[in-house]
């Protein structure tokens, strides 16, 4: 007979913290569920304790942040997706959640901190908000501390969702004359990607001043092109310099992912072609 895991709803952040602290391990944290439920219904995972924070007041809203967003970790997908500030000042962000599958169910349920620290390799929002340059609010007994959310993907070691909270997501608004892309190579409408690409670009009378680049979906972590990327500034768009990015990208995925969504090999060399027409759109924008 399987034990049904304990419940607690804390009320505020400071809350929420507190109770991860005292359990120490065995819990799960839920927001809106669309990831963690199916594994606890299926019995993939078994949490002593479940903490449900969809009802902190504190984890939701968007604002405006100085020069940038502010947003907080219980935002659905669906306002991300259509909510004015979002569309107008990180319209990347938008696009990205626009492209989550899964039918309108998880729009309205599923949540910007849900995605993220799931750290599922097919998910949309990361790549969009690396691209972005997103910072993080993680809270846990010791206070709030300010990340990159690099960092959050590189760093399994913050225990996000089990020993601390995912409380708000910070981004600069897009700068003036920059242009953003994104694309997601999937087979159905409401498929998880084979392959994405999110891309950031700034131009100066035409040519490449400044590019961010990431790769989603072709392997376990998101890879950041950008370095590689970087060869293309100073210069203008061309064929020559799309083959040179998608050569470059496609090298990146060292150990791609094989399964349902296709073989290894073939999701490497889709990665490459995803991060040059995200590209190619980014400048496209601009020129617009």
């Amino acid at each position: 007979m399987s034990l049904r895991p304990l419940y607690a709803r804390p009320r505020t952040l400071a809350e929420a913290a507190a109770v991860l602290s005292e359990i120490k391990s065995g819990a799960v944290v839920v927001a809106g569920g669309q990831d963690i439920m199916p594994h606890i219904n299926y019995g993939r995972l078994m949490p002593a304790v479940v903490v449900d924070v969809g009802t902190i007041s504190e984890l939701r809203g968007i604002a405006s942040d100085g020069d940038g967003l502010a947003i907080g970790a219980l935002t659905t997908h669906r306002e991300l997706r259509s909510h004015a500030s979002v569309v107008r000042h990180a319209p990347l962000l938008a696009a990205g959640a626009g492209e989550i599958g899964g039918g309108w169910q998880v729009h309205n349920r599923g949540t910007i901190g849900g995605n993220i620290a799931a750290l599922h390799p097919l998910y949309d929002i990361v790549p969009a908000l690396l691209a972005l340059g997103a910072e993080a609010e993680v809270h846990d007994d010791q206070g709030t501390h300010r990340m990159p959310v690099d960092k959050i993907v590189s760093n399994t070691g913050l225990g996000l969702g089990t020993r601390s909270v995912l409380a708000r997501l910070h981004l600069r608004a897009s700068p003036p004359g920059g242009g953003w892309g994104y694309r997601k190579l999937k087979a159905t409408a409401g498929a998880y990607g084979s392959a994405n690409a999110a891309a950031v670009v700034t131009l100066n009378k035409g040519e490449i001043s400044s590019l961010r680049v990431v790769i989603g979906g072709a392997s376990a972590l998101p890879v950041d092109a950008s370095a590689v990327a970087a060869r293309a500034v100073g210069q203008r768009w061309s064929d020559r310099l799309g083959d040179e990015i998608e050569t470059a990208c496609r090298e990146l995925i060292k150990q791609p992912l094989s399964d349902q969504q296709g073989e290894g090999s073939w999701r490497r060399a889709m990665a490459g072609v995803m991060a040059r027409r995200a590209v190619q759109d980014a400048i496209a924008r601009v020129a617009a």
